[in-house]
């Protein structure tokens, strides 16, 4: 078994950075993050976060988002999203491998799985997509290692509804239909997303994509129109399996214990 663990949408902000839009403890939900995965058993194998790593994309929360996150034994794979700001991260993260146009586009193998993770940021858009070259180097990406299942990373999930009413919670549509087809017959088990903060399964050409709500806030699903932000979070953790990939929704938020069951009576239960 191979254990990613998903992390999005952290929109870290240092202290010392002046953030009128920040409206969550930022640091202290990626500190807690940061023991969760630390003690988790079965440990991942890596984490992958998946853009919108700080809020404003300055310096010095990316300086501290290295310093926290640098006590961990696995890798922690990284790309960007819409609140990411390029050149500060390269500047934390100068040995970080980028791709054509210095995006944050690479791949990686962990254990039997091919990660592939895109750069959708789009400087001053809200809206996720992919350059033509971006997308010739994702065409290279995937052809490589074929014999491995791949997860792919990035951080707008595809526009799968024309008519949404929001076209800024998606990739574009030209970049949709291209990735699309590169994704056909390429093993892709799973697309991880985020964004949207709010964990959602689709289904795009056969191919589950996954978005995770992410460690900064959530939103209530229930409303079509507007927005109303919540105080939540979570992360995915995700298995590849002999027969498939598993995702578990973990929440961030505090749950009462009711019980405890040990080990040796759940594996009684036939």
């Amino acid at each position: 078994m191979t254990r990613i663990l998903h992390l999005t949408d952290i929109h870290l902000t240092a202290p010392e950075t002046e953030d009128s839009h920040q409206y969550a403890d930022t640091v202290a939900t990626l500190e807690r993050m940061v023991g969760i995965i630390a003690a988790m058993t079965p440990a991942p194998d890596a984490v992958v976060a998946s853009g919108d790593l700080t809020n404003i994309g300055d310096p010095a929360s990316y300086r501290l988002l290295a310093r926290m996150m640098a006590g961990l034994k696995m890798p922690v794979l990284y790309t960007l999203g819409n609140h990411d700001r390029r050149e500060a991260f390269f500047t934390t993260f100068p040995d970080h491998p980028a791709g054509p146009e210095a995006t944050v586009d690479h791949d990686a193998v962990i254990g039997d799985l091919h990660l592939v993770l895109l750069d959708s940021l789009q400087p001053g858009q809200v809206s996720g997509g992919l350059s033509p070259a971006q997308l010739d180097y994702a065409e290279e990406m995937l052809a490589r290692h074929p014999d491995l299942p791949k997860i792919v990373a990035i951080h707008h999930p595809p526009r799968l509804d024309p008519d949404a009413p929001y076209a800024w919670e998606t990739l574009d549509a030209g970049t949709t239909a291209r990735l699309g087809d590169l994704l056909a017959g390429r093993g892709v088990a799973a697309v991880l997303t985020g964004h949207i903060h709010t964990n959602r399964v689709t289904l795009w050409r056969g191919i589950p994509v996954v978005s995770t709500i992410g460690q900064q806030s959530g939103v209530d699903e229930t409303r079509a129109r507007g927005m109303t932000i919540l105080e939540d979070g979570g992360f995915a953790i995700c298995d590849l399996l002999p027969e498939g990939v598993q995702v578990t929704f973990s929440s961030l938020r505090p749950r009462s214990l009711i019980r405890e069951l040990p080990d040796d009576l759940l594996s009684g239960f036939s």
